[in-house]
């Protein structure tokens, strides 16, 4: 088994829309040049339905002026020229509707498809397609007996339902040899939009069964590995071992700083064993609630409480509160007003105390 043929059998997971997304980007989109191309065909021949009266008079009135004034004409002087340029006039002026139609139809037909989208990648040079080597074996590969193959039931489809029109129609068509004047451009006409109806119908049918198949082997082609799709989502979300590093990094500042402000705290409320929280109160402000600077348990409750007896800060012990502030309040952030009224009384003791002590 080939390295692609196991690469193959190992993409069982489903495109991410991030792979779908970058695969747009480079203009690969599912689409049916044969769904488009039978969209512009159909409208061409309902084009022509809609202006063969004036198709025909036209034609006629051409022919007609053309055999008047061809009897004067030499192939020695210019006036062929006026000739020349007047029927590529007229001939413009019957073509351009069913020309203009086929691109609008088509140009619908492939935002239908595919929407809106522009990309330069499919307009960039593969110079690997040079290779008279890798051409040769692209000319005989599986896939490109597939493509004649099917290129081949196309044709064979629509040549089909050609055929049984024609058969169908085929007595109407042999009295349009026996009609007079426009009787029988008008009875061939009827003749042949009925076959490119029942032809433009089966290409349209073969371009929607296309479309479906270009969408099931575009699925087919996007489909990722496991490791594909473990590799985008770090990408994605970052990898778990670095962001891990990362939340341990901003936890340590985190920690640095609030042991930093520990000098700067009023009172060290305390369990006093599993919680402590270090609060500062400015009695210079009018405004303001008692400010968390720290908090912690266990482990670094103590590393606190051995923080402030360095700092020469009181430690009171209130398992309740020290429970509570430690579970309402965060660091940088004012005290719940449901806990002023404890708070008030415990730092109403210390400044009472430092009071006594002056």
């Amino acid at each position: 088994m080939t390295p692609e043929q196991q690469s193959q059998q190992e993409r069982t997971e489903q495109a991410t829309p991030k792979r779908l997304s970058e695969a747009r980007k480079k203009g690969q989109a599912v689409k049916s040049m044969d769904l488009v191309a039978a969209v512009g065909f159909l409208g061409m021949v309902g084009v022509l339905a809609m202006t063969a009266e004036r198709l025909i008079n036209t034609s006629l009135n051409y022919v007609a002026m053309s055999l008047s004034n061809l009897s004067a004409a030499t192939a020695l002087d210019y006036s062929f020229t006026p000739l020349l340029v007047h029927a590529a006039s007229i001939f413009a002026s019957m073509v351009w509707p069913l020309l203009t139609a086929a691109l609008v139809l088509g140009v619908l037909a492939n935002i239908l498809q595919v929407g809106f989208l522009w990309s330069g990648d499919p307009l960039k040079p593969e110079f690997s397609r040079l290779d008279p080597i890798e051409g040769l074996g692209r000319m005989m590969s599986t896939r490109a007996l597939f493509d004649f193959v099917k290129a081949l039931a196309k044709l064979l489809a629509v040549g089909f339902a050609a055929y049984l029109g024609l058969m169908g129609e085929m007595e109407r068509l042999l009295l349009a040899g026996y009609s007079e004047g426009a009787g029988s451009l008008v009875l061939g006409g009827r003749v042949l939009y009925g076959v490119a109806i029942r032809v433009g119908i089966t290409y349209l049918v073969i371009g929607v069964v296309d479309f479906l198949y270009q969408r099931h082997e575009f699925r087919q082609n996007m489909m990722m590995t496991r490791q594909e799709v473990k590799e985008e989502h770090k990408q994605m979300e970052g990898d778990p071992q670095v962001k891990a590093r990362q939340r341990e990094r901003q936890r340590l500042l985190a920690t640095g700083r609030m042991f930093a402000a520990i000098p700067t705290a009023t009172v060290v409320v305390t369990n006093p064993t599993h919680f402590a929280v270090a609060l500062r109160y400015d009695r210079g402000r009018s405004e303001g609630a008692p400010l968390v600077v720290a908090k912690g348990c266990d482990y670094l409750a103590q590393r606190i409480k051995l923080r402030a007896t360095e700092c020469g800060i009181p430690l009171v012990e209130n398992p309740a509160l020290a429970r509570s502030l430690y579970q309402q309040a965060e660091v940088g952030q004012e005290i719940p007003a449901a806990l002023y009224r404890a708070v008030a009384e415990i730092l109403a003791d210390i400044f009472s105390r430092q009071r006594r002590l002056i």
